[in-house]
């Protein structure tokens, strides 16, 4: 049973989070989306709200998805006052992601192979309402990683990656595999990264 079975891990894990710099997958996609402007961005995994609040200081308004019940008072203890008229946030499941709204960004960071057997039908939930142009950034497991290993959790051949990519204009795609440990446990990351943009 992966470590993120257990009852309140997640709550944990965030909380361990709250320090640490934006990860290197919002700072590429900010690169590319540039400034928000007011449009509305989707950080799906949310966890203690560091990517959030990226977004939200280049003038992005967020939507915060994140099944943890503790991740939204994280996220805004970190926000300032002014920020926090353009933050929305929900305690939601993958599973529940049907009432979107139009979307001009989409971030995931380690969160997205965690919808398991769902991950399909999240993804296209998430390209429905992405608008054309807009952009989307993620974080894939692939076949061979052993982060967690729950049976529920998605890990992906190089062919259904490009499967769920088709309707992306990618312009950042990173594989990475490393040996290291994970909760004192031998662990193998095969992490892929990208960014890219809806067709259409």
């Amino acid at each position: 049973m992966a470590h993120f079975d257990a009852p309140g891990a997640w709550s944990r894990y965030n909380a361990t989070q709250v320090h640490r710099p934006p990860r290197a997958l919002v700072t590429t996609l900010l690169d590319h989306a540039g400034e928000g402007r007011g449009r509305l961005a989707l950080d799906l995994g949310s966890g203690a709200g560091v990517e959030s609040a990226a977004l939200l200081d280049r003038g992005w308004r967020v939507l915060a998805v994140d099944g943890d019940p503790a991740a939204e008072r994280l996220l805004r203890a970190r926000v300032p006052a002014a920020q926090a008229q353009r933050l929305t946030v929900r305690t939601q499941a993958f599973a529940e992601l049907d009432d979107l709204p139009p979307l001009d960004l989409v971030h995931s960071a380690w969160s997205l192979p965690y919808a398991g057997a769902q991950l399909s039908q999240v993804w296209d939930q998430l390209l429905a309402a992405l608008v054309p142009g807009g952009w989307l950034a993620c974080d894939l497991f692939g076949e061979r990683d052993t982060t967690a290993d729950a049976d529920d959790v998605a890990r992906l051949t190089a062919a259904e990656v490009d499967g769920l990519l088709a309707g992306l204009d990618v312009v950042h795609r990173d594989e990475q595999e490393a040996d290291g440990e994970s909760y004192g446990r031998p662990t193998h990351w095969h992490v892929l990264s990208v960014v890219g943009r809806r067709l259409g």
